[in-house]
């Protein structure tokens, strides 16, 4: 997306953001935020231990254990970093992971192969948790009716995605290439061809992960399960911090339910507006204040700004600790 989209996109994403802001009271939401103030170091540490987890499945997802552990937390820091302060979302920090794998010295396919494979597997957790909270709020009624279209092709998103994943461990058998392939109606018989090309040599790496490596795969599943655990977690202290009684059924809902957000407002750099505005309703949905939602989505925005900063000194260290092994 060219700078003269995304400009005006983040600049409607800060108004929508201002808008929420000013109808929740601003003095209400500073007043929430000072409640989850002594919370605070907790949250931080619990999304650190988040981003550990993930550097871990990551490290697990590295053909042949190429990679150490150490060097996998660093790039896990500098992509997190990337994806925060670029507000690109996942666009440019998951490349950009591949391409410092390839500096540790894996070839450029099992390098962007390893870096896949832990996104897919922390997507297929995600669309987990997804599909089993809206299908809870779609049962219960709990969305307005305007959402509820929404839900539903989110719902569908999720399921289908999940099929799709099976059907690679099972079978051994890749989709993604073969829907390349097809999509030459809409970008042209050349741009598909090479699309799949370049990306089947890593499709082929990935799904051999899937079916083959039934330990690992079981491995980094649990791990990523852990991740989104933390995730809850997090949503668990701010409820409490917040005033309101903590119980697992609302952090789940509302972790579940926010899942979407990266791809369906893929659209505005960092999805400024659109995040806030997706808390708000899913808190107003279990029962909760949508002030309290839009103070969730503000404390997991400094907590992630926080991280990006550790994030800049990896990549640092990193950029030093690679120029050194070449002196």
């Amino acid at each position: 997306m060219t700078r003269n989209v995304r400009l005006p996109l983040l600049l409607v994403g800060f108004g929508i953001l201002a808008l929420l802001v000013w109808r929740a009271g601003p003095r209400l939401l500073l007043s929430l935020l000072i409640r989850v103030g002594w919370s605070f170091p907790a949250i931080a540490a619990i999304y650190a231990a988040y981003v550990g987890a993930r550097a871990v499945a990551l490290w697990r997802s590295v053909p042949g254990g190429a990679v150490g552990l150490t060097d996998a937390l660093r790039i896990r820091l500098s992509g997190q970093a990337i994806e925060t302060l670029s507000l690109s979302g996942p666009v440019f920090a998951e490349p950009a992971k591949g391409w410092l794998l390839k500096r540790r010295g894996l070839t450029t396919v099992d390098a962007f192969a390893a870096v896949v494979t832990e996104y897919v597997l922390y997507n297929v957790t995600c669309a987990w948790v997804a599909a089993l909270a809206v299908s809870w709020l779609l049962a219960r009624g709990s969305l307005p009716h305007a959402a509820r279209l929404g839900a539903i092709a989110v719902l569908a998103t999720t399921i289908a995605f999940i099929a799709v994943f099976a059907f690679a461990a099972i079978t051994g058998v890749g989709l993604i290439v073969p829907i390349l392939r097809a999509s030459h109606l809409l970008i042209g018989a050349r741009r598909a061809t090479r699309a799949a090309r370049t990306f089947g040599r890593i499709e082929k790496v990935l799904v051999a992960f899937l079916h083959v490596h039934h330990g690992r795969l079981a491995e980094v599943l649990a791990i990523e399960t852990a991740s989104q655990l933390l995730l809850m977690l997090e949503i668990w202290i701010v409820i409490g911090a917040l005033g309101f009684s903590p119980s697992w059924g609302p952090p789940f809902i509302i972790e579940g339910g926010g899942k979407f957000i990266g791809i369906a407002f893929a659209f505005i750099p960092g999805q400024f507006g659109a995040a806030e505005g997706v808390y708000a309703l899913l808190a107003g949905a279990i029962g909760l204040p949508t002030a309290a939602g839009l103070t969730l989505a503000l404390v997991r925005r400094i907590r992630s700004l926080l991280l990006a900063a550790a994030g800049v000194v990896a990549l640092a260290m990193f950029d030093a600790r690679h120029g050194s092994s070449h002196r």
